[in-house]
C-alpha cells in the first residue's frame, strides 16, 4: 500500500490500511473499502479519534477494531470478549500435539458433540458453575462421558487461569458424577477353554489364546514384532501398540515393559514360529490371514471371529477385552502370583489398578 496525504493512512486497490502506536507497539489495521477521497477522510477522522483516546487513556481496541486479533491481546478484560469455542480451540491448538492418537481423536468428538454444541457461543464471562450443573443433571450421557467433558473444560479454563484472563477456574466448583465401578466378570477356565476351541486353528485361535494367556491389550498384541520376543529368555517386550489402525507407543510410559509369558503362550508363539517364514525382526507376530499384513485394527479379528466363536461356543457374549481380566483373575487366585507382578504384567505402575478392578480375586 501506498501513503496518502494524511498521516497513518495507506492506500491500496481495495483496502486501506490505518497505522498507530499503542502501548509502545505498532499497530496494523486494514480496512477494506475503495479508496476514495471520501473514505479516506473518514478514515482520518476514526484515526484521530483512536489516537484522542489512546492519549487520554479511554481507548478500547474492541470498541474500534471489533474484528481485530490484536482486540482480545490488548483487551483489559479479556473474559469478555472471549467465547467458550474459541477458548476450545486455542487450548486444543496447544495441547493435541501431545496426545496419542486415540486421546485427540475422542478429545475433539467431546468437543465437538458436547462442548461447542452446548456452550460454545458463551462468553468466559458469562460461564458460571451453574450452567454446567443443569446441564449435567440433564444430559442423557452415562456418567462416564459427562465427567469427561467436566474434564476438558476444567482443562481449558485452567489455561485461562494460567495466563490471568480469569482468577478461578469454575468447573473447580462443580463436583463429578459417580460414576460407579461395574464388577470385571472374567470368563472361568472351562468357557476360556471352550472359546478358544470353537475358534478356527492357525491364525485366530493363536490371536486369542495368546490374548488370554498374556492379558496384552489388543492394541500391543496386534503391534508385536518378532525383534521383540524372545523365546530363549520366554520375555516379550511391550514397546507399541496399533490404536485405530495407526502404529503408536504404549498407552502410558509405564505400558512399557518386560512381559514374563506363561507356557502356554510361549507355545502359541513357538507355534506360529514352526510354520511362518519369518523374514526379518520388523515383522509382526499375528498376521491377517486374508492379506499376510499385521491385523487393521482391533475391531478385524472381532468382528470375523471373536464374535462367532463366542455365539458357537455357548458363552455369554463379552468383549475381546475379558482376555485381560481373565488373565489377570487367573494369576492372582489360580496361579496365586504376587500382585504386583501382575500389575506389571500388566502394564500397570502400582497395586492401585490391581484392587479396585481385581479385589474380589484377592486373599
Amino acid at each position: 500500500m501506498k501513503a496518502t496525504q494524511y498521516t497513518g493512512i495507506y492506500a491500496g486497490k481495495n483496502a486501506v490500511r490505518m497505522e498507530f502506536i499503542y502501548r509502545h507497539k505498532r499497530c496494523r489495521e486494514t480496512i477494506y473499502v475503495r479508496p476514495t477521497e471520501s473514505n479516506l477522510r473518514r478514515l482520518r477522522d476514526h484515526l484521530e479519534e483512536v489516537r484522542m483516546a489512546i492519549k487520554i487513556g479511554k481507548f478500547d481496541y474492541f470498541e474500534y477494531f471489533p474484528e481485530s486479533k490484536n482486540a482480545l491481546k490488548f483487551s483489559n478484560n479479556k473474559a469478555n470478549h472471549l467465547t467458550i469455542k474459541e477458548m476450545m480451540s486455542q487450548w486444543y491448538d496447544q495441547k493435541y500435539r501431545t496426545w496419542a492418537f486415540s486421546t485427540e481423536k475422542a478429545n475433539r468428538g467431546r468437543m465437538e458433540n458436547h462442548v461447542i454444541p452446548n456452550f460454545g457461543s458463551l462468553l468466559v464471562s458469562d460461564f458460571k458453575p451453574s450452567l454446567f450443573r443443569k446441564w449435567q443433571n440433564t444430559a442423557k450421557l452415562s456418567p462416564k462421558t459427562i465427567n469427561e467433558v467436566h474434564s476438558l473444560l476444567q482443562q481449558a479454563f485452567k489455561f485461562l487461569v494460567y495466563d490471568d484472563i480469569i482468577d478461578q477456574n469454575p468447573m473447580d466448583k462443580v463436583d463429578r458424577l459417580s460414576a460407579g465401578s461395574k464388577e470385571v466378570e472374567p470368563f472361568s477356565p472351562n468357557e476360556r477353554e471352550e472359546i478358544i476351541l470353537s475358534l478356527p486353528e492357525g491364525y485366530a485361535r493363536d490371536f486369542y489364546e495368546f490374548a488370554f494367556w498374556t492379558g496384552l491389550r489388543t492394541g500391543e498384541q496386534i503391534g508385536l514384532r518378532w525383534k521383540n520376543v524372545d523365546l530363549n529368555r520366554k520375555v516379550i517386550f511391550i514397546r507399541e501398540s496399533i490404536v485405530k489402525g495407526r502404529q503408536s507407543g504404549t498407552k502410558t510410559k509405564g505400558s512399557q515393559r518386560t512381559h514374563e509369558l506363561h507356557d502356554k503362550a510361549l507355545n502359541v508363539l513357538n507355534r506360529i514360529k514352526s510354520r511362518e517364514v519369518i523374514n526379518t525382526g520388523d515383522d509382526y507376530v499375528f498376521l491377517d490371514p486374508r492379506t499376510g499384513l499385521r491385523w487393521k485394527n482391533e475391531g478385524v479379528p472381532r468382528e470375523r471371529f471373536w464374535v462367532k466363536a463366542i455365539s458357537e461356543s455357548g458363552v455369554r457374549y463379552s468383549k475381546p477385552y475379558t482376555c485381560r481380566h481373565t488373565y489377570a483373575s487367573t494369576m492372582i487366585s489360580i496361579e496365586g502370583r504376587n500382585l504386583m507382578w501382575v500389575a506389571r504384567q500388566l502394564g500397570h505402575r502400582d497395586l492401585k489398578m490391581i484392587n479396585q478392578t481385581y479385589g474380589r480375586w484377592i486373599e
